[in-house]
């Protein structure tokens, strides 16, 4: 049986255990590469805020009490700047609401660049 097939048990089996040995003994690496969650530059509204804008109305104003945030650097999500505006209402609701902005460090400084350019534009005006 062994002459029939051409390999025998021997040399099957003995090339199996070659191609294992070669793979190595581990099932993952020990340094894996981090995965990051994709993150975009969002900014999150509180839930009761659905109700401050009407349907027949165009907007709303909200005035912007404060504004204060907190740089991160997480294995999940990477380095983000972390805003949050507090806007407080000016008509139908009473109350703070607390507006979350995150964003990734290039969206950041763009943000920083542009509000510094015009804020020099309204100076000179």
């Amino acid at each position: 049986m062994e002459a029939a097939h051409g390999n025998g048990a021997s040399g099957f089996f003995g090339r199996t255990s070659a191609y294992t040995n070669f793979m190595g003994g581990e099932l993952t690496p020990k340094n894996p590469p981090i995965r990051r969650l994709p993150r975009s530059n969002m900014m999150a509204f509180p839930r009761e805020l659905r109700g401050a804008i009407p349907d027949l109305h165009g907007g709303r104003v909200l005035e912007l009490d404060s504004i204060n945030g907190q740089a991160s650097n997480t294995i999940l999500f990477g380095p983000l700047v972390e805003l949050k505006l507090v806007v407080k209402e000016t008509g139908k609701l009473s109350g703070r609401f607390a507006i979350r902005m995150t964003l990734q460090i290039g969206a950041a400084r763009e943000l920083a660049a542009t509000l510094n350019k015009l804020a020099d534009l309204a100076e000179q005006s």
